[in-house]
């Protein structure tokens, strides 16, 4: 996804640049040898969520750490064209794509090298590949990657197991519709016995479940029959989301920082404090210059664990409602929903009427031989555990029509299957009709693929492999992987290329003292912001053996705004017009453009011409024009002054993504915050060091963050109405398709024209027409008002060369 950076493309870097990174350390800067055998290169990450996971991982540091280890079917040049072969750290060794004469479709052929391995020495097969292809493509498959969105022939009968379009087509609205109607009896429930039976009174958790088991007994009604058990998954769902956002905090309260009245800073003690910050159960007082806590003073002191459950159960069991229907809760309790309703659906499927492969995946010369170009590939031999004794494995996979997006959703990394499946699906692979995958099963995609036990440590045929501080990499946990926010790695011995470096440390660093833990040689390369301070403080370190390298960033800054949190057009679009981007450019010095379209500049496809013209909302600083959209709209003002219209009032957070208020969008934001309050709003800006977790839910109303880019300029991912990554539910596309009400009608409509441009721009290989394509899809996100694209920066790589060789 592009939530964040599309892991797929981000493993692929990742192996790109250990490629190259593995000869730079050789001899330091001021001529000290440095042993590659015993000094471990120490870089630096941001937080990290801890999801290790190849299939599952979301998050950019997460992602970074689980592309250490894995390798991609294919790899790209420095211009961004597919690369493979022997000099190339990918899988494949040879490849071809032919277009049929009419168009009606294309075959690829992908020739997989022999001999690779994975870390623990068993071999990297077709076996592997299938398994891969076949979990990204199941229909309990909940992760981020969209390979599904390739148009394979056959994929659509195989997810829906259905042959018909028309059912196809409406396939997954039943099952969200299933959910969103558990959700509704959950909460109906809820209410009822909270509001009308127990009124003003304060239930335990036994007397709540009791009380739901009685109603739902009188009710006798079959729509209401899993509520209890609903409940109970809503309370774990809930301690898990405390017990993660606990584990966010952790070590963050310093970098929260605020500025008393005599303009030092302040900053909070303790875990716990941070913790309920970030839930927003304690406030800065920007009057008085205090803090202010909601739970009392006494909160701060409280462990983990009193703190956890001051929170819990302050919600459960009474306002168990609240919980799932506005917490990140409420969309796990969602997707696991709708997912289990499919899972039943399929598992009331005759067994005669299952559609059990994909016809477009083939082991292409697993009965006789294929050519690709131009070279004969015999039927391989292989030995009695499916690695290759002679000849080539050959996939072929064939797509309806053309897609210029689909060679690099092929690109995909190949994790093994040994360590992601279970024995019994193992057991029964065969090429044919079993994969490794049991179908449409949301139990085996949680306890086999999300196994809790693996999901701290991946394991792939990359240049490295997880192990302890030791140097232990068979006895490895999640906790020892990940140990005091560092990660270890060490070379993968089995890998297709010499690594020099054998050790490798990743070391969680706050923004804000990247370049402190870089002086004080606590790690050797570091990515601060690339802003003028920085470089200036590293060019005043030259003669310490400090440098630095700015690169243009494959991505891009943007503040979002999420149309399910704000239903309104034109309270968006009044927002944006309050928001000076050039604040957020000149927080570069330099070292960023102001965009004016949600793409990076790195890209092709980029529309350039449209900058000429300014922001596409043009900023107003008198407040005016924000003012009148709302008025034109049909607002009026409360008691208090803040406008309101059917029951929603325009009181929001503006979330700064961080633990710091040394972000580039912060003055744009502060800024938009003042003019917005002096015209009938309530806006208050926070940071928050969850906010890229809480995207990932669509939790945020108005944020500053950043995107990172895919090689290929292609939208659907994170635009498209039937994409399933985070994004779609950043900008409210679930509320929108619902359109309850008809309250979405403008929008619904925009989102559908938008998609079928997608799907238009997909359709070609003609890059010039793909422009085009994007330059109208990109004036339609901008219609929509649920992103505001604020600079194009530069990357800022600062490093420490008397440990790293420059040359």
């Amino acid at each position: 996804m592009k939530t964040l950076r599309k892991l797929v493309s981000l493993s692929l870097a990742v192996v790109l640049l250990f490629g190259s990174l593995s000869s730079l350390i050789a001899c330091g800067g001021n001529g000290t040898v440095i042993d590659n055998e015993e000094t471990r290169l120490v870089l630096s990450t941001s937080e990290l969520d801890g999801v290790f996971n190849p299939f599952y991982s979301s998050s950019a540091p997460d992602g970074s750490i689980v592309g250490m280890t894995q390798i991609g079917m294919l790899s790209s040049d420095k211009d961004g064209k597919v690369a493979y072969g022997n000099d190339e750290a990918c899988v494949v060794l040879d490849y071809q794509a032919e277009t049929a004469a009419d168009g009606s479709n294309t075959v690829y052929r992908f020739v997989l090298k022999n001999n690779l391995k994975f870390s623990n020495g068993s071999p990297l097969t077709m076996k592997d590949v299938l398994f891969n292809l076949y979990v990204y493509l199941d229909p309990a498959y909940y992760g981020s990657a969209t390979i599904y969105s390739t148009d394979i022939v056959g994929l659509q009968e195989y997810r829906t197991q259905s042959k018909n379009e028309n059912e196809q087509d409406r396939f997954n609205e039943q099952f969200d519709v299933l959910a969103n109607q558990r959700i509704r009896s959950l909460v109906e429930c809820l209410e009822e016995i909270t509001d009308e039976m127990y009124k003003n009174q304060s239930l335990t958790d036994e007397q709540m479940i009791a009380a739901l088991t009685d109603f739902v007994q009188a009710l006798d009604d079959p729509s209401y029959a899993t509520v209890v058990d609903d409940y109970k998954l809503a309370k774990k769902y809930f301690r898990e989301e405390l017990e993660k956002d606990y584990g966010y905090a952790k070590g963050t309260a310093e970098d929260i920082v605020f500025t008393d009245k005599d303009g030092k800073k302040v900053t909070l003690t303790t875990d716990t404090e941070a913790f309920l910050y970030n839930e927003g159960l304690i406030k800065w007082d920007e009057d008085n210059y205090e803090f202010i806590y909601s739970l009392g003073e006494k909160s701060k002191d409280w462990s983990e664990e009193e703190a956890i459950n001051a929170l819990y159960n302050s919600y459960v069991p009474n306002k168990v409602d609240e919980v799932v229907q506005y917490w990140a809760t409420a969309n796990e309790l969602h997707t696991y929903f709708s997912l289990l309703e499919k899972q039943k659906y399929f598992e009331s499927l005759d067994e005669e009427d299952r559609i059990t492969s994909i016809s477009g995946i083939k082991y292409a010369n697993m009965e006789s031989a294929v050519t690709v170009n131009g070279v004969t590939y015999e039927k391989p031999v292989l030995d009695d555990n499916g690695a290759v004794v002679s000849g080539n494995e050959v996939l072929e996979i064939t797509i309806n029509k053309v897609d210029p997006k689909a060679i690099w959703n092929f690109a995909f990394t190949v994790a093994p299957m040994y360590y992601y499946s279970n024995e019994k699906q193992i057991e029964d692979f065969n090429y044919v009709d079993k994969f490794g995958v049991e179908f449409g099963s949301i139990e085996f995609q949680d306890n086999s693929i999300k196994n809790p036990d693996k999901i701290g440590v991946p394991v792939g045929a990359g240049p490295y492999k997880a192990t302890t501080r030791s140097g232990d990499s068979s006895a490895v946990t999640a906790g020892t992987f990940k140990a005091d926010n560092v990660v270890y790695f060490e070379r993968n011995e089995h890998f297709m290329f010499d690594v020099k470096i054998k050790y490798v440390n990743y070391q969680v660093v706050s923004t804000n003292l990247m370049l402190d833990a870089l002086y004080s040689g606590d790690v050797h390369m570091v990515e601060p912001a690339c802003k003028q301070e920085n470089i200036d403080s590293i060019s005043a370190r030259k003669k310490d053996g400090f440098a630095y390298t700015p690169v243009m960033t494959n991505g891009y800054g943007y503040i979002g705004i999420n149309a399910e949190k704000i239903p309104s057009l034109a309270v968006r679009r009044a927002i944006m017009h309050a928001v000076n981007t050039q604040y957020a450019v000149d927080y570069y010095f330099g070292y960023s453009k102001a965009i004016t379209r949600p793409m990076t500049k790195a890209s092709w496809a980029y529309p350039d011409e449209v900058d000429a013209l300014g922001q596409y909302y043009k900023f107003d600083d008198t407040g005016a024009t924000s003012e009148q959209l709302l008025i034109d709209a049909g607002f009026s003002k409360n008691a208090k002054g803040v406008y309101q219209k059917d029951g929603h009032t325009c009181k929001y957070i503006f979330t700064i993504a961080g633990d710091t208020t040394d972000h580039p969008a912060y003055a744009s934001l502060k800024r938009a915050a003042e003019i917005l309050n002096a015209h009938g709003f309530d806006i208050e800006v926070k940071t928050d060091i969850n906010a890229l977790k809480k995207l990932n839910n669509g939790d945020l109303t108005v944020w500053a963050a950043a995107w990172g880019a895919g090689v290929d300029p292609d939208m659907y991912q994170v635009y498209h109405m039937d994409s399933t990554a985070g994004s779609t539910a950043n900008w409210g596309y679930r509320a929108i398709k619902k359109n309850a009400g008809g309250k979405y009608d403008t929008e619904l409509a925009l989102v559908k024209e938008l998609s079928d441009i997608i799907d238009k721009a997909r359709e070609t290989i003609v890059q010039s027409q793909r422009e085009a394509y994007y330059a109208d899809a990109l004036d339609i996100v901008m219609e929509l008002a649920v992103e505001l694209p604020t600079y194009q920066r530069s990357d800022l790589f600062a490093y420490n060369t008397n440990i790293i060789d420059t040359d």
